[in-house]
C-alpha cells in the first residue's frame, strides 16, 4: 500500500477545511449564506445527522450550513464519486496510515472472507431507519468527531470526554478495523453512513456518459493484482484476470491507478468498464 506525499497533502488540506481551528469550509459557507466570519466547529459541519433524517422528513432541520454542506456532499458523489473519502477525510486517512504499523500478516483482509458491500447498505439502512423509533445514531459512533477530540487534545491541550459509545468507537475505528485491518479502512466500508451514501448514489450515477469514476482498460491490464493488494478498502478484484473495480466501496483514493504498472487503471467519464 502506498501513501505518497500528494495524498498526504490532500489529508492535511481536508483537516484545514473542515476542522478547528481553521475550518475554513464551514467558515466560507456560513459567509455565503450569512455574510459573517463565524468561528465554528466540525459539528457545524456534521454531514452524519442530515444523512441519517433523509427518510424521515427531517432532513433539513440541523442547520443551514450542515444541511448545504451535505448537498455538495451528494452533488461530489454524483458526478465525481466519494472524493471526500478518498482525498480530503483526515479520519479515514488516519486509521489508515497507523494501520501501517502491524504487518500485513497479522491483518485482516475482509473480503477474502465476506461480501463487503451488503454489509456497508445494510448498516446505512439501519442507520436510516432509527430516527422513526424516535433516536439518533450520528453523534454515538462518529469517528469524525473522536477524531476532532484527539486531535484538540493532542494539538490545543483540550480536556476531552469520551462517552461509552465514543469509546467503542474508537476502539473499532483505530484498532480492530485499523490497526488489524488490511488498508485500516475498515471502519469506513463498514460503518460510516456518509461513505455508504456517497457509494450508493456514485454507483447509480457511474451509468451515465457525463460522471467520473475509476475506470480499467481491459486490453491492457496484464491481471498482475498489484492493485487488488494496494486498494485499502478492498475494491479492486480480478475477473477473468483482468482487475474489476468495485465502485460500492471504491473511495477515488487513486492507490490502484498509482501502483498500475501498465497504466491500465485511470480516473474518467463513462462505464467503467473499458474494453
Amino acid at each position: 500500500m502506498t501513501f505518497p506525499v500528494k495524498r498526504w497533502a490532500g489529508y492535511v488540506f481536508g483537516f484545514i477545511l473542515f476542522y478547528a481551528p481553521f475550518a475554513l469550509f464551514q467558515r466560507g459557507i456560513g459567509y455565503l449564506l450569512t455574510g459573517k466570519w463565524m468561528r465554528l466547529s466540525i459539528h457545524t459541519l456534521c454531514l452524519r445527522i442530515p444523512t441519517e433524517h433523509l427518510l424521515d422528513g427531517r432532513f433539513g432541520e440541523y442547520g443551514l450550513i450542515s444541511v448545504v454542506s451535505t448537498l455538495i456532499l451528494f452533488a461530489a458523489a454524483f458526478f465525481f464519486g466519494p472524493v471526500f473519502c478518498g482525498k480530503l477525510c483526515p479520519a479515514g486517512a488516519f486509521s489508515e496510515l497507523i494501520s501501517k504499523i502491524v504487518p500485513e500478516r497479522f491483518q485482516i483482509s475482509w473480503g477474502k472472507y465476506t461480501e463487503i458491500a451488503p454489509i456497508r447498505y445494510g448498516m446505512l439502512a439501519g442507520y436510516l431507519l432509527v430516527p422513526f423509533s424516535g433516536e439518533i445514531l450520528a453523534c454515538n459512533y462518529c469517528n469524525y468527531f473522536v477524531f476532532d477530540l484527539l486531535a484538540n487534545q493532542m494539538t490545543r491541550g483540550y480536556y476531552v470526554a469520551f462517552s461509552t459509545s465514543l469509546l467503542l468507537t474508537g476502539f473499532l475505528w483505530l484498532v480492530v478495523f485499523g490497526l488489524f485491518t488490511k488498508g485500516g479502512r475498515g471502519f469506513c466500508n463498514f460503518l460510516c453512513p456518509v461513505g455508504a451514501i456517497q457509494s450508493i448514489i456514485h454507483y447509480a450515477a457511474s451509468k451515465l456518459p457525463f460522471t467520473w469514476c475509476r475506470k480499467v482498460d481491459t486490453g491492457r491490464c496484464i491481471g498482475c493484482s498489484k492493485c487488488v493488494h494496494s486498494c485499502p478498502v478492498d475494491a479492486m478484484r480480478l475477473v477473468d484476470h483482468k482487475a474489476s473495480p468495485c465502485l460500492h466501496n471504491c473511495i477515488e483514493c487513486g492507490v490502484c491507478s498509482a501502483v498500475c504498472p501498465v497504466h491500465a487503471v485511470h480516473y474518467g467519464r463513462g462505464d467503467h468498464h473499458e474494453k
